[in-house]
C-alpha cells in the first residue's frame, strides 16, 4: 500500500465505508430491509424517469432534425422552381421578341400590299373616269346623230310632200 499524508484517527477509507454500508444493509433487521427496498425502488424509479426523459429528449431532437430537414428540402425545391422560372421567363421573352418581329414583318407586308392596292385602285379610277368621258362623248355623238337623223327625216318628209 502507498503511504500518503497522515490521516486523522477516526478516518476510514472509502472502500471500507462502502463495505460497512453493505454489511449494514445486508443485515437481517426489518429497518435495513426497508431501506434496501426503498433504495432499490428509488433506483428503478430513477432509471424509469431517466429512460422517459431520454425518450422525450430523443423525440424532441428527432422532431427538430426532421423540421430542419424538411426546411432544407423546401428551400431546395424553392431554389429549383426559381431557377426554372428564370429559364421560363427568358424563353418567354425570346418567344415574345420572335412574335413581335413576325408581326412587324407581317405589318410591313400588309402595308406594301395596301399601297399596291391603293395604286391599282387609283389606276382603275382613272380608267373609269376615261371610260365615263368616252361614254359621255359617245352619248353626245349619239344625240347629235339622232338630231341629224331627225332633221334628215324631217327634211325628207318635207320633200315628199
Amino acid at each position: 500500500m502507498i503511504k500518503g499524508p497522515p490521516r486523522p484517527s477516526n478516518y476510514t477509507s472509502p472502500l471500507e465505508s462502502e463495505q460497512e454500508e453493505k454489511n449494514e444493509m445486508n443485515g437481517s433487521t426489518p429497518a435495513a430491509l426497508n431501506v434496501k427496498r426503498s433504495i432499490d425502488r428509488q433506483r428503478k424509479e430513477q432509471r424509469a424517469v431517466t429512460s422517459i426523459l431520454s425518450g422525450v429528449g430523443l423525440g424532441l431532437l428527432l422532431i427538430i432534425v426532421g423540421c430542419a430537414t424538411l426546411s432544407a428540402f423546401g428551400g431546395y425545391v424553392l431554389w429549383k422552381q426559381i431557377q426554372q422560372q428564370s429559364v421560363t421567363v427568358a424563353q418567354m421573352e425570346q418567344k415574345i421578341n420572335k412574335d413581335l418581329a413576325d408581326l412587324q414583318a407581317r405589318d410591313a407586308e400588309l402595308a406594301s400590299g395596301l399601297e399596291s392596292a391603293g395604286a391599282q385602285l387609283a389606276k382603275q379610277l382613272s380608267s373609269l373616269e376615261q371610260m365615263k368621258s368616252q361614254v359621255n362623248r359617245h352619248d353626245k355623238d349619239v344625240s347629235t346623230l339622232k338630231q341629224r337623223l331627225s332633221m334628215i327625216e324631217g327634211d325628207s318628209s318635207n320633200r315628199r310632200r
